[in-house]
């Protein structure tokens, strides 16, 4: 399972359309974790055909529908997708490990820091893909197996 996984594009829809275009063509699940600004999580649904899309609300959405927190369950993992921002990310990840544990959710992708990260606290995995819309766009592919192997690539997208 081949999920693509970026965040915080804030209205870059050019950086998300290379991330996709280099990484998510194969994908079977594509996450954007908040702050798509200029409905980038709107256009990724009406756009993307070839593969599930998953999208929470960042602090600077405004538009949509979306929630703040959504699951995955898939290859024996339990994925908590939040931006991060109600859980304090910028200041420790921390509550964002409570609170997956409180959902039984042993994996967590994030954003709100704009910074790559992959840590594990008291057994979470917390995944941030960084900024796919700053001047070196980044995002994260993630790779899950049936035996429960995890492989995180951050890449930045050119």
């Amino acid at each position: 399972m081949k999920i693509l996984v970026m965040s915080d594009t804030h209205g870059n829809i050019s950086g998300m359309e290379k991330a996709l275009k280099k990484f998510g063509s194969n994908a079977d699940i594509i996450v954007h974790c908040g702050d798509g600004t200029r409905g980038e999580a709107m256009w990724l649904r009406d756009n993307i055909t070839h593969a599930a899309v998953v999208c929470v609300r960042g602090n600077c959405d405004f538009m949509g529908m979306m929630k703040d927190i959504e699951f995955l369950d898939i290859c024996s993992h339990r994925i908590m997708i939040t931006h991060g921002h109600l859980f304090g990310a910028k200041y420790g990840l921390e509550q964002l490990s409570y609170k997956a544990e409180e959902e039984g959710a042993d994996m967590v992708f994030f954003g709100h820091t704009h910074i790559c990260a992959d840590e594990t606290i008291g057994g979470v995995r917390l995944i941030n893909p960084g900024s796919c819309g700053r001047w070196e766009p980044t995002c994260a592919v993630v790779e899950l197996d049936d035996n429960g192997n995890v492989l995180v690539n951050h890449v930045k997208v050119k």
